[in-house]
């Protein structure tokens, strides 16, 4: 039991290691490129909506067993300026930075399911920028 013990807890301290190598700076920046993409979408604002994208990008998801692929570009151009609040709540999960190269997992949280976002990102001379966009909905039971 004390070895399990002893295992656990180097394992929680090599996990805080890993993140304080990261500078708060950085995360603050990733954290900010991540809302623009979830408060953009939530109160309709086309224009903070794709400050989080470079349009070179992809998104890319499953639908019915079949591999769907879309530019961040057309992405964005399907967002709407339309002002309506969605009735949604958003969360970052996690984020994971390597050098000039970042993941964020996202939760986005609907009255009936839950998109789960897991975003690439890469730091480019304009800063942050979401690069590529992988998500699953789950519907709540």
């Amino acid at each position: 039991m004390k070895k399990i013990f002893f295992i656990c807890l180097l394992f929680a301290f090599s996990r805080l290691d890993m993140a304080a190598q990261t500078d708060p700076q950085t995360i603050k920046d990733i954290e900010t490129v991540c809302n623009y993409y979830m408060d953009g979408g939530t109160n309709g604002d086309s224009v903070l909506f794709s400050k989080a994208f470079s349009p070179t990008g992809q998104m890319q998801y499953m639908r019915n067993d079949t591999l769907i692929i879309v530019s961040l570009k057309d992405f964005m151009a399907r967002m709407k300026n339309t002002g309506n609040r969605q009735n949604r709540k958003t969360k970052i999960e996690s984020i994971q930075v390597f050098g000039n190269a970042a993941t964020a997992k996202l939760t986005i949280e609907y009255p009936t399911f839950y998109f789960h976002d897991i975003m690439g990102l890469l730091k480019t001379k304009d800063g942050w920028k979401i690069v590529s966009k992988i998500f699953y909905r789950e519907e709540k039971k």
